[in-house]
């Protein structure tokens, strides 16, 4: 089980390495905090941050930087995730919020079933969260 999710992790650090972002360094942005979890990067339009997630425990958490105010969109890919249970923001003062409580999500909060994982985005109201940095905290269930 390891060695193949070992694989899949490389396959979408092959596949999402060499791929940028319009809006500049993506890497500065943001890092994942937990160490079962890959983050990679795909490219997007100018302003908008797309990254790829994939976790072994069915959390993700990552730490994202303050955001340009000209970003209008962050867009997570979750494959392999066959259900998203919760979606948690922190700002650095230890304030949290739930964007998304595995069925309903707050206006400006996207959830899409992709048949092989999902699709998270976050845009409009959303978007002063993560302006001035934070974790975002992915909980789901692995497929």
């Amino acid at each position: 089980m390891r060695t193949l999710l070992l694989l899949l992790m490389l396959w979408f650090a092959a596949l999402a390495g060499p791929l940028g972002c319009a809006s500049g360094a993506p890497h500065q942005f943001a890092q994942s905090l937990v160490a079962d979890t890959h983050l990679g990067w795909r490219t997007a339009p100018e302003n908008q941050l797309a990254l790829s997630l994939v976790t072994a425990s069915g959390v993700a958490q990552i730490e994202l930087q303050p955001l340009p105010e000209q970003f209008t969109l962050v867009t997570l890919e979750l494959p392999g995730m066959r259900r998203v249970e919760a979606v948690q923001w922190q700002n650095d003062l230890g304030q949290s919020t739930t964007l998304y409580d595995g069925e309903d999500g707050r206006e400006g909060v996207s959830l899409q079933d992709r048949g092989h994982g999902f699709r998270l985005q976050l845009q409009l109201s959303t978007m002063h969260y993560l302006c001035d940095g934070g974790v975002l905290t992915v909980i789901g269930q692995r497929r």
